[in-house]
């Protein structure tokens, strides 16, 4: 009773918490759904309106700016959104250091703020698209790095405007913000601002900062294709060689005027056109003109044939000589996209388990909503169907299946396993290019209830995904799912995993049934066992949630099991207890976490160390009469029957911090020196590593793990000692320590000699590194011993 009265008060603080709490998407106005850009500009019309330096008869100005700059701080950072959604603002009080107290002056918004947000030309980059948009897309990017405080950037922007509308369509212009992400810009080797940078080589620009410069140099990498047609071939290339001859034509026809188009301009337009289009061109100029002109009936212009029809009859003038309209112009005459009549459209919804080719159907309210752009998808993925379905024809079908406010939307039908639907926007060609490009290589697929219920009930591994479309976390999910079989390894055995999306909002009973509480929740089944795991995460977490739940490092705690196996511990063994409730948002932030320190201490045998849980709301007694008064509550019960410990409050809850403070809990192959370093080491014949470290030094805690797996894998050949600097500073000094962890090898004194005093100093922290030197060091020694 009185733990189910500490559970009841701790629920009603942390629901009641989060209802006072502001929400940070009306404050800036913004959907929950709103990607980056649309949070920016949402902020920065607020900020302008709402500074204080612009209110200042306003004595609650400061306050409300507070509030309005900590939800935009939130918002625009991928982790901390993440948090936010899943668990409020309760979420963020581990790692939200910044509380929106400090921010800009007003002409730092109005000036300096979103310098390229209002630029539809350029795609605003972050980390949390960056992977996807830019590195997996397979298309040429020129990515501005800069920062928001930068004079250099600023004067540089003009120019990449200019520079972004001149090259639209050929290549994709991007900016990165590093002022804002400076994680990712770290990640890309960006060392000054601006850094012009083109992918997918990572060629970084160092010309001079002019638009024909720039343009000049991004051709260099374009591929683009230009026929230059004669009377003598253009029967061949139009009607008879299968690379050209299945495509429509743009063909240029140049005289001495200013009627064709310069050879710049007829590379993008190549590369607009690219697998689509063949761009050619034919000399017409007076006393040089191939005998195709006067055949065709033309001198100058550009004109579109269809493909095989390379003739006056077919010819369609093209009054322009701008390769983005040029290009506009040429899709509008493609044939267009197949329409897919209803009751075929059922038919694959009915049998969506017998597909035989991969199909993706495009819903639209009407045909008109098909932009022409779509045309380009048969190309792209030759090997899917491509046809569009019009919703205003099939409405109830369209019901049942997707969300009508919400077309365009694109599905996939997957070759005999089901179908997968893109739940982002499908409003664009590259919304959708996008979506197949993750999806066809991804196992997924949508669940109704009959399936659902089907799965877990077959005994295979499945990993089913419960969500609600407008969650944003559950949109990165999604997409973390679709990817994770690319992460991997050949032979794991996860190859075999399907994977399933359940729609909360059209199947409520199956989400009910499953326990969902909260979106999105995901739950691994397998062989009549079920895991849950809470939450929005990126791929190698699922991996690791699906790898720790089939073979568990965290025992599942009872009353009965706590006390045979905690209580009644051996005097050589060690539990480490979590004591969690499921609806407790920090416990479920501390799970994967704590899954990760478990795991990492699994060749830890000789220490007799373990890992355990108990659910403190099915066992709300139990832990109440263990004292404990908040989750998550992480408590050591040491060997040889020490007192348990808690996990300090202060310390951060991730696997690195834990894992220090769990390794000084444990036995320690490594010695605590002073004074006996200088008559127990350097007169030594043995050989002896030694950490020379300070308390305070953050790098020396950090380290501090790894010199204990050190010495476990040196156990018997070296001996190894730390030594407190600030405790024994003469010590130190002696041997001339000045920075900290310094870590010094001594290999002995040999044949009577003294060793050299100083030692041999380790020019690294890293693990594997350190071990690998001192062996190298041991061989020396024995092969100049045997000499």
């Amino acid at each position: 009773f009185q733990g189910m009265r500490i559970y009841t008060a701790l629920l009603l603080s942390f629901l009641g918490s989060f209802a006072l709490a502001d929400d940070f998407y009306a404050l800036l106005g913004v959907a929950k759904d709103a990607d980056d850009r649309t949070i920016r500009r949402a902020f920065k019309k607020i900020a302008v309106l709402k500074h204080p330096d612009k209110n200042p008869g306003d004595e609650n100005a400061h306050a409300e700016f507070v509030k309005i700059n900590k939800a935009y701080e939130v918002l625009k950072d991928e982790e901390l959104r993440k948090k936010y959604d899943q668990y409020g603002e309760e979420g963020l009080k581990d790692d939200f250091q910044g509380g929106g107290q400090q921010y800009q002056n007003w002409q730092f918004y109005n000036d300096n703020f979103g310098i390229y947000d209002e630029d539809q030309e350029i795609a605003t980059l972050s980390r949390a698209d960056f992977q996807k948009n830019v590195i997996d897309s397979g298309e040429i990017w020129f990515v501005n790095f800069y920062s928001t405080f930068c004079s250099h950037c600023h004067t540089l922007a003009p120019t990449w405007r200019k520079f972004a509308a001149v090259m639209e369509g050929v290549i994709r212009i991007g900016a990165v913000n590093c002022a804002e992400d400076p994680g990712l810009c770290q990640s890309q080797r960006v060392m000054g601002y601006p850094a012009l940078m083109l992918y997918p080589s990572g060629t970084l620009f160092q010309g001079v900062r002019d638009t024909e410069v720039l343009v000049e140099f991004a051709m260099r990498y374009v591929k683009a294709e230009i026929l230059h047609l004669t009377k003598d071939n253009y029967v061949a290339l139009t009607e008879e060689w299968r690379d050209y001859a299945d495509k429509p034509w743009i063909v240029d026809f140049c005289d001495d005027t200013d009627r064709c188009l310069s050879p710049l301009n007829r590379r993008k337009l190549s590369a607009m056109l690219a697998g689509l289009v063949n761009v050619g061109t034919v000399n017409c100029v007076h006393g040089q003109a191939d005998e195709l002109c006067e055949e065709l009936g033309r001198t100058e212009g550009v004109v579109y044939y269809p493909a095989g029809n390379l003739d006056t009859h077919s010819e369609k003038v093209l009054d322009s000589l701008d390769p983005k309209e040029l290009a506009a112009a040429s899709l509008s005459y493609m044939p267009p996209v197949e329409k897919m009549q209803p009751d075929d459209v059922r038919e694959m919804f009915d049998h969506e388990e017998a597909i035989g080719q991969g199909t993706l159907i495009y819903f639209v309210n009407a045909a008109a909503d098909v932009p022409d752009e779509m045309k380009k998808l048969p190309i792209q993925f030759p090997h899917i169907k491509i046809h569009y379905a019009e919703c205003s024809k099939m409405v109830d079908l369209c019901q049942k299946y997707l969300d009508p406010a919400k077309l365009p939307t694109a599905v996939l039908f997957k070759k005999n396993i089901g179908y997968d639907i893109n739940y982002g926007k499908s409003s664009s060609f590259r919304d959708v290019s996008s979506f197949i490009r993750e999806s066809s290589v991804s196992p997924l697929v949508v669940l109704s209830s009959e399936r659902a219920h089907a799965a877990i009930s077959s005994g295979e591994l499945w990993m089913i995904d419960y969500f609600a479309p407008w969650c944003p976390p559950c949109m990165r999910l999604l997409g973390e799912l679709r990817r994770l079989h690319s992460t991997l390894e050949e032979g794991s055995e996860m190859v075999h995993l399907k994977i399933g999306t359940v729609d909360c909002t059209k199947y409520k009973s199956v989400c009910e049934q499953a326990g969902v509480q909260s979106y999105p929740s995901s739950l691994l089944h397998f062989d009549g066992k079920s895991f849950r795991s809470v939450g929005s995460h990126g791929a190698e977490q699922i991996v690791d949630f699906i790898d720790n739940s089939l073979h568990p490092s965290v025992v599942e705690l009872t009353p009965e099991s706590f006390k045979e196996l905690v209580e009644n511990r051996g005097a050589d063994e060690t539990w480490i207890v979590d004591y969690f409730a499921p609806w407790c948002g920090p416990c479920q932030q501390l799970a994967p976490e704590y899954q990760k320190v478990a795991r990492g201490f699994t060749d830890e045998e000789e220490a007799k160390l373990h890992f355990g849980s108990i659910d403190c709301q099915a066992h709300g007694t139990f832990c109440g009469q263990q004292g404990v008064r908040g989750y998550p509550t992480i408590r050591a019960y040491a060997h040889g029957g020490a007192a348990h410990k808690d996990y300090p409050p202060n310390m951060w809850r991730n696997a690195d911090s834990i894992s220090r403070w769990v390794y000084t809990l444990l036995p320690s192959l490594v010695i605590d020196m002073g004074n006996e370093f200088l008559t127990d080491v350097l007169p030594s014949s043995e050989p002896w590593l030694v950490d020379f470290y300070a308390p305070w030094c953050g790098h020396c805690v950090q380290f501090a793990p790894y010199f204990e797996q050190i010495a476990k894998a040196l156990e018997g050949r070296v001996k190894l000692a730390k030594i407190n600097c600030d405790q024994w500073p003469g010590v130190c000094s002696s041997v001339q320590i000045r920075a900290f962890p310094t870590i010094r090898f001594f290999l002995g004194s040999t044949n009577g000699y003294a060793q050299d005093h100083f030692g041999l100093a380790i020019q690294s922290h890293h693990r594997d590194q350190i071990i690998a030197i001192i062996e190298q060091q041991l061989q020396t020694r024995q092969i100049r011993d045997e000499l």
